[in-house]
């Protein structure tokens, strides 16, 4: 486990997502640009990952307006097999040091249920760990996340992404409250091992587990979901199954998900993972200049 330097602990101070959420232009979410170091990422693997090309597009969606980057090396679409945090790290290493040194200013965030991936990632400079298991997947990812005083993602998954979208792992009612017990657990266990509210982000985990009406019952009470637990939010809805239609495409599902995102923002949540932050900043923009106009 690496150790970091007392300096460089006492420079970091703790992460606030209030003073991040501060910055946010205008009343739009805060917009973190997914970056996959995968070579079997659903939405956009090439069966290979080479980091000067993933520097390139972290860059490009900072230019785009991303308030944040989502770093991650271990797709966690419905099936995918767990990567061993070695693998996981040799895959992001070159991708995160690259980007930092092109833009030592920026947010990023390392998806990923390994703390010693977490730790290796913020000690290079990540600002922040999405755990998409919310704290259950690996029990010394806690510790990490308190020790380096990081900002957090604590999602709320039905089960590890190899069997969240089997029979019988799927929520099949009363999503909404199963999804708020279960956030509640997250929350708890976060401020038994000294995690405190301002490092904390969740996230009800759209896809993770959810039927596709779960999902939208969610969607549905994103705005009351906030506003419930008195702690941002984040919402990734880009590209995912839900969007799936017949004959499903890519592009349609872009299109799909820009709708959504506007539905988003219209119930005040404050952040969203996407995958097309140019289309999605336009998209949100063109409907608040609608809004403005009223």
């Amino acid at each position: 486990m690496i150790t970091p330097k007392p300096d460089k602990m006492a420079e970091q101070g703790v992460f606030s997502w209030a003073e991040l959420l501060l910055r946010r232009q205008g009343k739009r979410p805060l917009i973190a640009g997914i970056v996959n170091a995968t070579p079997d990422s659903f939405s956009d693997g090439k069966g290979r990952i080479d980091p000067a090309e993933r520097i390139n597009f972290a860059l490009q969606l900072l230019t785009e307006g991303a308030d944040i980057i989502d770093l991650g090396a271990e797709s966690t679409r419905p099936g995918a097999a767990e990567v061993p945090p070695d693998e996981e790290w040799a895959r992001l290493e070159k991708v995160l040091e690259g980007i930092l040194k092109a833009a030592p200013h920026a947010i990023i965030s390392i998806d990923t249920r390994h703390a010693a991936t977490a730790e290796k990632a913020l000690q290079t400079g990540a600002k922040i760990v999405n755990d998409v298991s919310g704290l259950e997947f690996d029990p010394a990812m806690a510790e990490v996340i308190a020790r380096y005083r990081a900002g957090s993602i604590l999602t709320h998954s039905a089960g590890i992404p190899e069997v969240m979208q089997q029979t019988g792992t799927v929520i099949a009612c009363n999503t909404l409250e199963v999804v708020k017990n279960g956030l509640r657990n997250i929350l708890q266990n976060a401020y038994l091992q000294k995690i405190t509210p301002q490092q904390i982000m969740l996230d009800a985990g759209i896809g993770f587990g959810k039927s596709r009406a779960g999902n939208y019952e969610l969607l549905h009470n994103a705005g009351s979901l906030e506003k419930l637990f008195a702690l941002p939010f984040c919402w990734g809805v880009s590209r995912k199954s839900l969007l799936k239609s017949d004959p499903d495409t890519m592009a349609k599902r872009i299109a799909g998900s820009l709708a959504l995102a506007v539905k988003l923002a219209e119930q005040g949540v404050s952040l969203l993972r996407v995958h097309d932050v140019a289309m999605t900043i336009a998209a949100l923009d063109a409907a608040a200049g609608m809004e403005c106009q009223l």
